[in-house]
């Protein structure tokens, strides 16, 4: 669950946002951008990476120490981990190069390496919980190597396990995952996205991320295929105050009604030389 701290606060599911990644994953691709391939693989896991959230945004829960209602950022380590789990799981049973890159995408969630880079969860695993994140980490490695093997084995898909076309897909995934938290959390009006694939050749460049005016945004160097993008993120509102048992959020949260905050995105211009191409 997303929460805009707002009074009354703005709730986004997980899903929802997984949803939005996977449009824009839909969206990728035009005379500088080159696009994803597999591409309806690489569209299946940007829409399905957080699917595991599924159940639990039925039943979200409540922080027993602050009396507010559990984020993606601070539910427990342990919970966040089976649900991430789940997810993959799910992913590889449709798609297994799909399954790929949300384990990928996963591993970097809880990378210490990445974990300043906003919306990451590693960011918010505290210290004694680390031991299950490292752990986990082990043996999402050890899927996607399981994973590679069976890809490799498949003359459909072993064109796209050479490791530059992984990890490229990788990063788009990544990438647009923190777009879509960047509209979901609505609570910057600009940002850079560092390291966005160009190609599979190892280009990349940073994304800027500009307010131009009410729910509109640009963003440079723009990888879409249309111009401009319109889209709508489906959310709810609740009160902001506290809560004292989970099934009190619950009847809140079902209760509430569901609306639309909509969003224009336009291509705009790099302000900053660092977004050369990087070859």
């Amino acid at each position: 669950m997303i929460l805009q701290q707002d009074d009354p606060m703005v709730v986004i599911r997980q899903t929802d946002h997984a949803f939005l990644a996977g449009f824009f994953a839909r969206e990728w691709g035009n005379e500088t951008f080159t696009r994803p391939e597999p591409f309806a693989s690489f569209c299946l896991a940007a829409a399905e990476h957080d699917n595991g959230w599924q159940v639990w945004e039925l039943a979200p829960g409540v922080d027993p120490k602050t009396f507010t209602p559990y984020s993606f950022m601070t539910v427990p380590t342990e919970e966040h981990v089976a649900l991430y789990q789940r997810g993959i799981e799910r992913a590889v049973k449709a798609d297994l190069y799909a399954g790929l890159l949300v384990a990928a995408h996963c591993t970097g969630l809880y990378d210490r390496a990445k974990a300043t880079m906003p919306g990451y969860s590693a960011k918010y695993v505290k210290t004694q919980e680390q031991h299950q994140a490292n752990d986990f980490v082990q043996r999402l490695r050890l899927q996607q190597l399981r994973l590679k093997v069976d890809l490799r084995n498949n003359p459909a898909t072993k064109p796209f396990t050479e490791e530059k076309l992984i990890k490229a897909n990788s990063q788009r995934l990544d990438a647009l995952d923190r777009l879509s938290l960047f509209f979901c959390l609505g609570s910057a009006d600009e940002t850079i996205i560092e390291g966005v694939p160009v190609n599979d050749e190892g280009a990349e460049v940073d994304w800027e991320i500009r307010k131009a005016g009410k729910n509109e945004f640009t963003l440079a160097p723009y990888p879409f295929r249309r111009e401009p993008l319109e889209f709508a993120i489906l959310a709810r509102r609740i009160p902001k105050r506290r809560y004292t048992e989970d099934a009190e959020l619950q009847k809140v949260v079902t209760a509430a009604s569901y609306f639309n905050i909509r969003f224009t995105l336009r291509p705009g211009v790099a302000k900053n030389r660092s977004y050369a191409v990087n070859a």
